[in-house]
């Protein structure tokens, strides 16, 4: 599954205080069941389980955002318009780039 969140990407080219998006690719493969035997090997060798309520400096420390559901396939069909048309924006230039000739001595 994708997600991104907004403005926590990538900084965009020639705005350097504006940022893109970030995307995120989750893999979990959850098993189907679990035997007594198998949950206890598991609280083992995981964390302890925290509390619910987190404690002020916790809070202070965490940042809230949004996960957006992404579709990557039409995330990157649309990417790869836009970087065509800014190779035909280059194209469009009237009489093409300025020639510059060496200065004979």
């Amino acid at each position: 599954q994708y997600k991104a969140i907004n403005d926590e990407g990538m900084p965009m080219y020639q705005r350097a205080f504006m940022k893109g998006k970030l995307y995120i690719h989750f893999t979990i493969e959850f098993p189907d069941t679990l035997n007594p035997e198998q949950s206890k090997s598991l609280e083992a060798v995981l964390p302890p389980r925290t509390s619910v309520q987190l404690t002020d400096m916790e809070l202070d420390e965490c940042e809230e955002t949004t996960l957006h559901d992404v579709n990557i396939e039409d995330e990157m069909r649309r990417k790869q318009a836009q970087a065509q048309e800014a190779y035909d924006e280059d194209d469009d230039m009237p009489g093409g780039g300025q020639r510059v000739q060496c200065a004979q001595q």
